[in-house]
């Protein structure tokens, strides 16, 4: 396998940004080792992405539950249960992890307990369940999802933060974001042509089975990247002065910045599910339409995937600048045509590019914030530093999710509106913020 690993590697990306043969900031055997580093973490991420936009949370899952006759109500805490439990309980998680002297495994056994919780979602249909009984099931089964979500998203900065060089992390997750875009066409065409099923549920039923293997398969896979033994920390299980290093990061004014510019972020991903309901709204709701807008966001994944990630490599800061505003300004004219009463405002093709444009801008909202936090932070302190902000994120996304509450309430344009304008705003800060490779490209 390690033969494949070159392969990718070598064919799929780009040649290193320094020419210098010394690395940026990882071991001298790591960089010696990270052509079979960086194409196992390409074939792993690719087949978790690839998982992630079979089973999107903001697409597949609420097609799901409305097929199963469940309330409404359920739908709107996917995304909240789903981003914030993947991020509330780093902060522990990250502390507990330095126990381990390698640290893959851990990925591993995350990856298979989502991988198991995504196939036996697909099979909620066949139990009979309907209504709010399938929506607790279904409920339930993303919340392990997320807690092992959470357990992989700090794992693996870590373990690709001491095995990948700092120039070629980001264009390592947008290859892989590319490729699962790919998967993404291919079973888009499958709903679009009816291939699968005529029925909804066991066509969705299908597909999510499918996602939950490909979680098994990136289990073994990430299993050959070479780990070099970290010094464990035979105290991390100790409550004692187990917050400290945290209260340290805390004072450091650039990851404050940071860290408000990542909270008005969050708008990109809260605003996708007000355009499917726009969508479905002036449509005809069938399984075709469901391909139609996973084809898109597959699309949209192959084409910026690779491009977010080089750029990021270069300026994940003018990444982030850029893909906001794009965000921002997509909102503001949905909310425009629909205030002016255009007549492309009520079709179903309209959202579908609004849908297009808006993964093109958080593929690269994605890419650019873990460049960047990957790229701020050091050996010493990348795990506790993810940690750390993912859980603040996830305090953020549960207040965000209440907030949206109220604010769909009166009307989703008025949501769209006010998630449109917190990604400019996003924008602005993600503009005042240093820029970090161009002080690597120095060194």
């Amino acid at each position: 396998m390690k033969r494949f690993y070159r392969w990718i590697n070598n064919r799929l990306l780009p040649k290193e940004i320094n020419t210098s043969s010394k690395p940026q900031d990882i071991s001298t055997t790591a960089y010696e080792k990270q052509d079979v580093s960086a194409g196992a973490h390409v074939v792993a991420l690719s087949l978790t992405k690839a998982g992630d936009a079979l089973a999107d949370v903001k697409l597949m899952l609420p097609w799901l539950l409305n097929a199963l006759g469940a309330p409404v109500w359920f739908i709107g805490w996917l995304v909240p249960l789903r981003e914030a439990l993947a991020l509330l309980p780093q902060l522990i998680l990250a502390h507990w992890i330095q126990r381990f002297d390698r640290r893959k495994g851990l990925w591993s056994l995350g990856s298979i307990v989502q991988g198991l919780a995504i196939v036996l979602m697909g099979c909620v249909p066949f139990t009979g369940l309907r209504g709010a009984a399938a929506g607790w099931l279904i409920l339930g089964l993303l919340t392990v999802f997320s807690l092992a979500r959470c357990l992989c998203s700090i794992v693996i900065k870590d373990v690709q933060g001491r095995t990948i060089d700092q120039q070629r992390r980001g264009s390592v997750s947008g290859v892989a974001t590319s490729i699962a875009g790919l998967a993404g066409i291919v079973f888009a065409a499958a709903l679009m042509l009816g291939w699968l099923s005529e029925s909804n549920q066991i066509a969705v039923s299908i597909v999510l089975v499918v996602a939950g293997c490909l979680w098994l398969f990136a289990a073994l896979h990430y299993q050959a990247v070479p780990e070099e033994a970290d010094q464990p920390d035979g105290h991390a299980d100790k409550g004692k002065g187990r917050f400290e290093p945290f209260k340290h990061l805390l004072q450091d004014r650039q990851l404050i910045h940071f860290l408000i510019t990542r909270s008005l972020f969050i708008s990109t991903a809260l605003v996708a599910p007000f355009y499917v309901i726009l969508a479905n709204r002036y449509s005809g709701g069938s399984v075709s339409t469901l391909g139609a807008l996973i084809l898109l966001t597959g699309l949209a994944n192959l084409f910026s995937g690779r491009f977010w990630g080089l750029w990021s490599d270069i300026s994940s800061r003018r990444v982030l600048m850029i893909t906001g505003t794009l965000c921002g300004v997509l909102a503001l004219a949905v909310v425009a045509a629909l205030h002016q009463n255009w007549s492309f405002a009520r079709s179903p093709w309209w959202y579908g590019v609004v849908i297009l444009l808006l993964y093109v801008g958080h593929a690269g909202v994605k890419l650019g914030r873990t460049t960047y936090l990957m790229d701020m932070a050091n050996a010493g302190n990348r795990a506790k530093l993810v940690a750390l902000s993912n859980t603040l994120i996830g305090i953020v996304l549960l207040a965000a999710g209440s907030a949206l509450a109220l604010l769909s309430n009166r009307s989703v344009e008025f949501a769209i509106l006010v998630l449109g304008l917190t990604s400019l705003l996003g924008a602005v800060l993600a503009w005042q913020l240093p820029e970090l490779q161009a002080d690597s490209k120095q060194n």
